[in-house]
């Protein structure tokens, strides 16, 4: 690879770590955790009510995310990102003068999940597995550091906007971020790299093919790998996610200040950056099953704390869920490309963070269902913690990598049976 090329990648990453930082997470997950109570309040609904938006957004997201990972695979990022990026800050101008009626709220987060499914970490993921090969673990999490602090600020600026000037109000200022933060970068700086620049990022074997190594979709669908992550994703994003967009709610229910509680929420996403940069460090030098193992365990332990634990428990468990969370995208793209390879990278990796969605429609209505019920989150705690030991111990089946880092081609145009590897395993 040459100097030139090498460098220009990591600008990418560096860009697409700034332009990472206005997510789905950021923009909906986040505030929707200050916001909770707030909205509620105003419009006298539930928690289920009000957390079940999120769940419509989340289910659209989930729907259309396959597709859009296949929109990128063949149009590339800026022709399908930009245009959403404009979608979702007018959506956002939209939501901050929604009157009190439900279906309409119901309405206008369907179509925000359809538009903002472009921002998820999806097609910042697949443009930085694209430039970076060797070290994908580490540019994965430099990358995800970005949305880290993006969630991180986010709850701060929301909360201090609402107290001062109402939650309408921070729907405008999430929608001026959305364009100057997410836009802007990808519309003029971040792109696909070209074919000779894919040949010098060793993505092509010595020039003897144009095609990503990899699996065909069809082929993605015959190995229990893409069922494993497929699985496990749509578990994961039940169980943190939902606790996320609740968290605000659960602290101050124990008797924690607001101000505190919506800190709480900064601090988690802290953890997030922790667990992207640790997470990704990991990735280039540990077993990623192993990884996983040992990620996927971190919540239940937070579960505990933020069920029984007295005084500061809850807020070190909150950081617990938000180091996971820092990992668990980046481990999903980790995995898909050194199991399933880069042929079909968008189009899996689209299917993944759809099934992510899907959990994160699923999660936020069943905490809020099992509050309004019982009162309390601990039956919450209890089936999606024991949801998480299983997915924990799915990770360490998974077996040897089939596409080891700077190997073009697994060692033949065709890629080898699932239980005969032609690559070498990273073993612990």
């Amino acid at each position: 690879m040459s100097m030139r090329v090498e460098k220009r990648a990591w600008w990418m990453v560096a860009w697409l770590s700034v332009a990472g930082m206005v997510s789905v997470n950021s923009l909906v997950l986040t505030p929707f955790s200050v916001l909770l109570k707030p909205i509620g309040a105003e419009f006298g609904w539930s928690r289920t009510q009000t957390s079940s938006l999120v769940s419509i957004m989340a289910l659209l997201s989930a729907l259309i995310l396959p597709g859009v990972g296949k929109l990128l695979d063949v149009y590339g990022t800026r022709r399908i990102v930009v245009p959403a990026a404009a979608l979702v800050s007018g959506i956002l101008v939209v939501m901050a003068f929604l009157p009190n009626i439900y279906v309409l709220w119901l309405a206008v987060l369907a179509v925000m999940g359809l538009a903002v499914a472009s921002l998820s970490g999806m097609p910042v993921g697949r443009l930085g597995a694209r430039w970076v090969d060797a070290k994908r673990g580490l540019a994965t999490g430099i990358i995800g550091t970005g949305g880290a602090i993006g969630i991180a600020i986010s709850p701060l600026l929301v909360g201090a906007i609402t107290a001062s000037a109402g939650w309408r109000t921070a729907f405008i200022a999430l929608a001026i971020a959305t364009l100057v933060i997410h836009l802007l970068p990808m519309a003029f700086i971040v792109r696909d790299p070209t074919p000779a620049e894919d040949r010098a990022l060793g993505h092509h074997a010595h020039g003897q093919t144009n095609e990503l190594p990899g699996l065909s979709i069809k082929e993605c669908l015959r190995t229990r790998h893409l069922w494993v992550m497929l699985v496990s994703t749509a578990i994961i994003g039940c169980a943190v996610p939902g606790a996320l967009i609740h968290l605000v709610a659960m602290l101050t229910d124990k008797g924690i200040e607001p101000a505190k509680a919506i800190a709480a929420v900064s601090f988690m996403a802290i953890a997030t950056v922790a667990g992207r940069l640790v997470g990704g460090y990991l990735l280039d030098r540990v077993y990623a099953p192993l990884v996983a193992f040992v990620t996927f365990l971190l919540p239940v332990v937070g579960f505990v704390m933020l069920a029984v634990g007295p005084g500061a428990f809850p807020l070190v468990g909150a950081m617990f869920l938000g180091f996971a969370m820092g990992c668990e995208s980046d481990i999903l793209g980790y995995l898909s490309s050194r199991y399933l390879g880069m042929k079909s990278f968008g189009t899996v990796y689209g299917a993944l963070i759809g099934m992510l969605a899907i959990g994160y429609s699923v999660g936020p209505m069943v905490y809020g269902a099992i509050f309004d019920t019982t009162g309390n989150y601990n039956l919450a705690f209890l089936i999606f913690g024991g949801a998480l030991v299983i997915v924990s111990l799915s990770m360490i089946t998974l077996g040897k990598y089939r596409y080891v880092p700077s190997i073009a081609v697994p060692g033949a145009s065709e890629p080898a049976p699932e239980d005969e590897p032609k690559t070498q395993a990273l073993l612990p």
